[in-house]
């Protein structure tokens, strides 16, 4: 059985979140939420009878990094989300171009003994204070260049149209992997980006940048300004009929991590965002073109998790994992032009 609680704040301060919903577990914890400015505080108060459930980030079960991990004092349970790193543990983060708002959203799941889950979905709702004008030449700025904000919380929301839900997964052979599989380097893969279907009658999709990095401190650009870096590790977004972002790449990994993560900048437009035209020739939704701004109303930024580990048992194996190499190596180089 699956249990979902939304629990979703818009104004400061310490609030409680009692589960008033049905299911057999309802009743057993109350979780309260502490949305600050430059961090997001989630505490799980859990009863004595449910004391020993797993809980966890959703896909972040087995997740070494332990600033990703639950606090654990006692019955209690907590996560603390630092917003300048929000990507680190897999956090969600959406900006209305409309309105300004921004929110940034994750789900914990609570596995329980008796085989059943539940999932607290939160989000916390931030307001953009107006910008100081300054006598500044922007000229040399890169296009989607995104300047640091500063946010104020909020008590209202305005909206003109559903607020978009993406999902970003991977997929080998038809089939959703989670970061809790563990993927041979090499394999061909699917990266799929899509809206959920209330959204996708309104809104287009488009994919501006994609980052890799180990978790720890590398990162590297592998799809700039909508258009690939390298085909051979990771092809261009391409449409399908189904109004879904589908990319085809080949698992791969760092030297230093077995764990993969991907950060996409996603932007929603209005009905259908319009396609670029890459430098090999290729169609890719990707690219911000400065006629199209007002068609925009949304920006996205979310991430996925690849658990990837090398096979070099023979001389196949050994060639696919040297090639992959020599790519991460060629990429690593292109980034150093992609950055100055």
């Amino acid at each position: 059985m699956h249990l979902i609680i939304y629990l979703s704040y818009l104004i400061s301060g310490l609030h409680w979140a009692n589960a008033a919903i049905n299911g057999s577990n309802v009743n057993n914890y109350s979780t309260q939420i502490n949305c600050k400015k430059n961090y997001i505080k989630v505490e799980l108060n859990l009863n004595d009878s449910i004391s020993n459930a797993d809980i966890y980030l959703e896909n972040l079960k087995d997740y070494p990094v332990k600033d990703c991990q639950a606090i654990k004092e006692g019955n209690r349970r907590s996560f603390q989300f630092n917003l300048k790193d929000f990507h680190q543990c897999g956090l969600t983060k959406s900006k209305n171009l409309w309105t300004g708002l921004t929110t940034y959203s994750h789900r914990i799941v609570l596995d329980y003994l008796n085989n059943t889950q539940e999932f607290v979905y939160l989000n916390c709702t931030y307001k953009s204070l107006p910008k100081k004008h300054h006598i500044i030449k922007r000229d040399l700025l890169p296009e989607g260049f995104v300047e640091d904000e500063d946010f104020e919380l909020t008590d209202t929301l305005v909206q003109q149209a559903p607020e978009p839900e993406v999902l970003m997964q991977i997929k080998q052979n038809n089939e959703i992997v989670t970061g809790n599989l563990t993927i041979v380097s090499g394999t061909p893969l699917l990266m799929e980006i899509k809206l959920n279907e209330e959204s996708a009658k309104i809104y287009g999709l488009k994919a501006n940048f994609l980052e890799v990095g180990n978790t720890l401190e590398l990162n590297e650009t592998i799809l700039f300004n909508g258009c690939t870096v390298d085909p051979y590790l990771f092809d261009n977004f391409n449409l399908t009929e189904n109004e879904y972002l589908l990319a085809k790449f080949r698992a791969f990994k760092f030297p230093d991590s077995s764990y993969v993560q991907f950060r996409a900048n996603v932007q929603i437009c209005l009905n259908k965002c319009q396609p670029t035209q890459c430098s090999n020739g290729q169609t890719a939704y990707g690219r911000r073109r400065r006629r199209e701004l007002r068609r925009q109303a949304y920006e996205i930024s979310l991430n996925t998790l690849l658990q990837v580990k090398d096979r070099t048992d023979n001389d196949d194996n050994k060639a696919i994992h040297e090639e992959l190499q020599k790519h991460l190596k060629d990429l690593r180089v292109k980034n150093l032009f992609l950055k100055h």
